[in-house]
């Protein structure tokens, strides 16, 4: 038996280029629903995607994770497919990535743009290249993963992953929340190659390098804090009590041959982050445990269910 299938495509602005990925996906899933969501569109990116014939909702609330929010509400299939509506993804490079779900071999699969092929078509800007590269690895510094593109806008879900999911990013960091919350809950992720294009004449990204990318490592770093509390609040209080130690040992710098402290400030300043280094252990020791009880609570919720 086929499984049901929502594409859903979140738009701000892509009138040029709606139309067509919206034919593209309807060739490669005849019976798949496309599902629009329009995110303030001040253009005919709507009455595109009607007149080409997907359905179409809106999302008031600005951001591309808004939009995924808001079709997650509508969402009633089995897979969920999600691309951007920029017409740089192939639709039938989704196939792939539609199999491993359907044959349990993934709960999330993604599309991986990371590859020299892309790059040296001129696909990605250096900035989004080298960007992308950057916090990629820091997710998997953090998260003790091996991925290579957390910011691939080509993805595709099960219900059972979807279901369990509570998205609170509001614009570009939706990736890195997807994809750190299926390792956090021991969901299985797997990547395929895939081919990407420049943006068509006469489109524009709205992404921007600096702004997402520090919006994108600050999720990173929340989630971090939220998900291995012991170990974000342990590598604070490390810093702080090298921090500390260095300005003891300037503070106490010669006392032993004259008898005096010299940089008696110093010495303050020493104590002052060697208590806060405390502070931050047991903080993650007592948030550590907590985050422990909720996990035990998850898991007897899941069972009820």
């Amino acid at each position: 038996m086929k499984k049901k299938i929502v594409v859903v495509i979140p738009c701000y602005n892509e009138e040029k280029t709606i139309k067509k990925v919206i034919r593209d996906f309807q060739k490669e899933l005849p019976e798949a629903r496309i599902l629009v969501v329009d995110n303030n569109s001040f253009d005919n990116t709507s009455a595109r995607a009607r007149k080409a014939g997907a359905e179409v909702i809106t999302e008031k609330r600005q951001g591309k994770g808004f939009a995924i929010q808001r079709s997650l509400e509508e969402f009633r299939e089995e897979i969920f497919v999600m691309v951007d509506g920029d017409d740089t993804y192939h639709a039938y490079d989704v196939h792939e990535l539609i199999e491993l779900v359907v044959k349990d071999k993934a709960d999330m699969s993604v599309g991986d743009r990371m590859h020299k092929g892309n790059r040296d078509r001129g696909a990605f800007s250096i900035s989004h290249w080298y960007g992308n590269v950057f916090l990629t690895g820091m997710l998997n510094l953090f998260f003790r993963t091996g991925l290579n593109d957390m910011q691939s806008g080509l993805r595709v879900m099960n219900k059972r992953f979807v279901n369990s999911t509570a998205l609170l990013a509001g614009g570009f960091a939706i990736e890195p929340e997807l994809t750190i919350q299926a390792v956090e809950k021991g969901m299985i992720i797997k990547e395929v190659p895939i081919d990407l294009d420049a943006r068509p004449s006469g489109s524009h990204s709205k992404i921007s390098a600096v702004r997402d990318g520090t919006i994108a490592l600050y999720t990173l770093i929340s989630l971090f804090r939220d998900y291995k509390p012991l170990q974000f609040f342990t590598t604070l209080a490390v810093t702080c009590f090298v921090t500390g130690g260095v300005f003891g040992w300037y503070g106490i710098d010669g006392y032993f041959e004259t008898g005096r402290v010299d940089h008696f400030p110093s010495l303050i300043v020493s104590g002052f982050f060697i208590i806060s280094g405390l502070v931050s252990f047991i903080a993650g020791l007592i948030l550590s445990s907590i985050k422990r009880r909720h996990d035990e609570l998850v898991v007897l919720l899941n069972r009820i269910k």
